[in-house]
């Protein structure tokens, strides 16, 4: 073998990487947000139709108004009891 060779395997890991499990999650996580924006914008789009603001919204759906900030920011995707009050509130069919 020549030199360069030892050199690599001196400094290769013994566990194999994580790379691609870690770039997976992270795919996954890209497309989760996504689907959290589209249906923060659908929200506000209804509430703004309907005249119905951020506090009143978090009263109906008996959540507290953090949790609702956070959802109609697009950090955080409703559960999906919480999805169901949404769309029933507001009238409208959220995106799965």
């Amino acid at each position: 073998m020549n030199n360069t060779t030892e050199k690599i395997r001196m400094f290769q890991s013994s566990s194999p990487s994580q790379w691609r499990r870690n770039a997976e999650k992270r795919l996954a996580n890209q497309e989760e947000r996504r689907n959290a924006r589209k249906i923060a914008m659908q929200m506000l789009d209804a509430m703004e139709k309907q005249g119905i603001t951020e506090s009143e919204l978090a009263k109906l759906l008996k959540i507290n108004n953090e949790e609702l900030s956070s959802i109609l920011k697009g950090h955080k995707l409703p559960s999906s009891d919480i999805k169901t009050d949404i769309e029933s509130t507001l009238k409208i069919k959220l995106i799965s």
